[in-house]
């Protein structure tokens, strides 16, 4: 037996001991009248107080305990003569850790300690493992973190940041509800199209709705809505998620403060924040100054107003309104800057302020007047169409806010998200989707609009001097240890097994014959008919691959897949010349054939990108289809550029190598791929892999 386990026995045996002396090791309740700290007041009070026992030292037959609640510590002095003998005898069954109920008067001891004089005490609940001394303090943050409640419990300055940021929290509420006259609100964290800001989402599905949702990463667009729905001035405290690396600022579950105000701008939200950030200083240290690393920040007076390309100049000595493209070029490489996607000397100009700036705005800073292109949901600067009334606040090098002037066009808010596909395309992996059910919100007509968002984590960094953000959650995200691991892997796989027995996939009732011969009323060319039954075998290798993997997630049957892939171009050489009717022709012709509208609906998917009306992939099946759609292309262009134009000679790695050569294939789309698989969870070999052999596997019936 471990010296743990037998610390955890002797206590199971203390307690044994106390219940067989009729005590109750763990009461329902206890009628504490007083919090530590009030008992520290009420000196020559009778007082009933409780808490943890944090110490213990035994002196003949005097005993004395320290306890500890959330406002304080205290002494205990126990008496055998006081508490009677029975009691006193008991006192060897408490340990620290242990929680108990004291009923006594205050005093203050010889030494000037204030102590209780207990004259009742009750057992509240009885531990099974020691909390740690001070001096045996956890040292490996890992640790520290993956047992906060300790850390909590043994180490003051963890206890002085939550303390702080739970503080902070009630600060914004009242500054905002009671100076303002704000409304607090909430949003969905589950939502069917993320937006709000440029991140990477994550994704999970609904089995109610059978729906594939993205945790929410801004509450920006919903409260939108909200200002459409009529409020002025609202704001929510959010808890946000982004699919995002981490580091000593960002972590992928986080919380963010975001308001907006009607009838005013960028200038008049900035005025509301700066004053925020007074008050939340003033409350936490009676003044405005602050510790920032080893420098003291005031945030006295107005703070400075710089627009982008005035910081940069003035940091870098950048003077990018004199630079022409090749030039601001050169000046991303002469300083190892690399841009997303297509050069723009919007995200140029961005992304050297970005790297080279940040890291000297040490004193409060705002950052105005944004390039266009970074700022897909800020309005056109009424002096520069090149620019935005956006701002950010820099304190301490850091980020602490991001706002602007909101567009209240819905016209232009198109626009922007229109240029945001095609980043998208492009491949910006956090570019946002255009949200077609927002845009019509707008279109009802919004109000004058300002907001902002402010990070309550670094926020609280901030205000803290605490310069990990970890430190400043109770409970930070942690890489899953090996239990946690074996567990989640025991609940998919009883998770597998009901889905099995209990779930049945959807299927449709239309033969492969039927859908065959309405391929052959509506495709002429034989090369493309050949390109839907590859699809079609792609399909059916997909399905094999995720049935096995994933079958919870699996929601139809195999053929329905099979026959999504056949028919998802089956309208092309009617629509080709209007793409954005793609697909709908087909789901006509469905329709007649009593093909329930979901089937069509998955086939639609795979074109949102050119419509307006129809929403993108969701399930497992129309993200499948969307991927091997072009990887299909790929490999049948492997096939024709070899000697014998035969898939058997096709390769893995000839598919990655053309893959890369954009040239190759130029028709297959190499960012849906990659989207596709993104969404799938599975790599581009995995696949490449899936589909070859599917292919290969029926090469005949595709004349290669």
């Amino acid at each position: 037996m471990s010296r743990i386990d037998e610390t955890i026995q002797a206590k199971k045996d203390k307690r044994a001991q106390l219940e067989a002396q009729g005590v109750v090791a763990h009461p329902y309740s206890f009628d504490k009248t007083h919090t530590v700290a009030a008992a520290r007041q009420a000196l020559d009070e009778e007082v009933k107080t409780a808490g943890r026992i944090m110490s213990k030292r035994e002196h003949g037959k005097v005993t004395f305990l320290t306890i500890q609640d959330h406002t304080a510590s205290i002494q205990v002095l126990i008496k055998e003569e006081t508490v009677g003998s029975e009691w006193y005898s008991r006192l060897s069954l408490i340990d620290p850790s242990d929680y108990i109920g004291v009923e006594g008067t205050v005093i203050t001891t010889k030494t000037g300690e204030i102590t209780v004089e207990a004259r009742e005490l009750t057992v509240l609940s009885k531990a099974l493992r020691s909390i740690p001394t001070s001096w045996q303090s956890i040292e490996d943050k890992e640790v520290r973190f993956r047992k906060r409640y300790l850390d909590m419990l043994i180490n003051p300055d963890t206890k002085r940041v939550l303390d702080a940021r739970w503080m902070i929290e009630k600060e914004i509420r009242r500054y905002l509800q009671d100076a303002h006259q704000f409304t607090e609100v909430e949003t969905p964290v589950l939502q069917p199209l993320y937006g709000g800001t440029n991140a990477k989402p994550f994704m999970t599905h609904m089995n109610a709705l059978d729906s594939d949702f993205y945790l929410r990463i801004a509450p920006e667009l919903y409260l939108k809505r909200l200002i459409v729905g009529g409020y002025e001035r609202i704001f929510e405290i959010a808890r946000n998620f982004r699919n995002e690396g981490i580091d000593q600022t960002h972590q992928p579950e986080f919380t963010m403060m975001e308001w907006y105000m009607a009838y005013t701008d960028y200038n008049g939200i900035m005025d509301v924040a700066e004053g925020l950030f007074k008050h939340l200083c003033e409350k936490l240290y009676g003044n405005l100054e602050l510790s920032v690393g080893g420098t003291t920040i005031s945030l006295e007076g107005n703070w400075p107003r710089l627009k982008m390309s005035e910081a940069l100049q003035k940091y870098n000595d950048i003077d990018v309104n004199q630079l022409n493209d090749e030039q601001l070029q050169q000046q991303l490489t002469t300083n190892n800057v690399e841009l997303t996607g297509s050069f723009s000397r919007g995200k140029a100009v961005f992304s050297l302020f970005d790297k080279l700036t940040t890291k000297l705005l040490v004193n409060p800073v705002w950052i105005i007047d944004y390039p266009k292109e970074v700022s897909p949901l800020a309005k056109q600067h009424r002096a520069n169409d090149q620019l935005v009334e956006r701002f950010e606040l820099y304190i301490g090098t850091k980020e602490m806010a991001d706002g602007w002037s909101e567009i209240t066009d819905a016209l232009e808010q198109r626009a922007r998200f229109e240029n945001e596909q095609k980043n998208m395309r492009e491949g910006d992996e956090e570019a946002q989707p255009l949200d077609e059910d927002f845009l019509e919100a707008m279109e009802y007509g919004m109000p004058p609009l300002g907001g902002i968002g402010i990070g309550i984590d670094r926020l609280v960094m901030f205000l803290t001097n605490t310069w990990s953000i970890r430190e400043t959650i109770a409970f930070p995200t942690l890489r899953p240890t090996a239990a946690q691991l074996a567990m989640s892997a025991k609940m998919q796989s009883s998770s597998t097994k009901k889905h099995a027995t209990e779930h049945d996939k959807h299927g449709i009732d239309l033969s492969r014959e039927k859908a065959e011969a309405l391929v052959h009323s509506l495709v002429e060319n034989p090369g493309l008919r050949a390109h839907m039954v590859a699809v079609e075998n792609c399909m059916r290798g997909l399905w094999s691959y995720f049935e096995e993997k994933q079958p919870a997630n699996v929601s139809e049957t195999q053929d329905t897949w099979e026959l999504v892939g056949l028919l998802h171009d089956a309208d092309w050489e009617k629509t080709e010349s209007m793409p954005d009717r793609h697909t709908f022709l087909l789901s006509e012709e469905l329709q007649k054939l009593n093909v329930p509208d979901w089937f069509a609906d998955s086939i639609r998917s795979h074109n949102f990108e050119h419509t307006t009306n129809q929403r993108g992939p969701q399930s497992l099946m129309e993200w499948s289809l969307y991927a091997c759609d072009h990887m299909s292309g790929i490999i049948v262009a492997c096939a024709l550029v070899s000697p014998d134009k035969k898939l058997a000679n096709v390769t893995i790695e000839r598919i990655l190598k053309k893959f890369k050569e954009k040239s190759f294939a130029k028709g297959a789309t190499r960012d849906e791929i990659l989207k596709g698989i993104e969404h799938l969870n599975i790599d581009l070999q995995t696949l490449a892999s899936i589909c070859l052999t599917a292919m290969q596997n029926n090469a005949s019936k595709l004349g290669l």
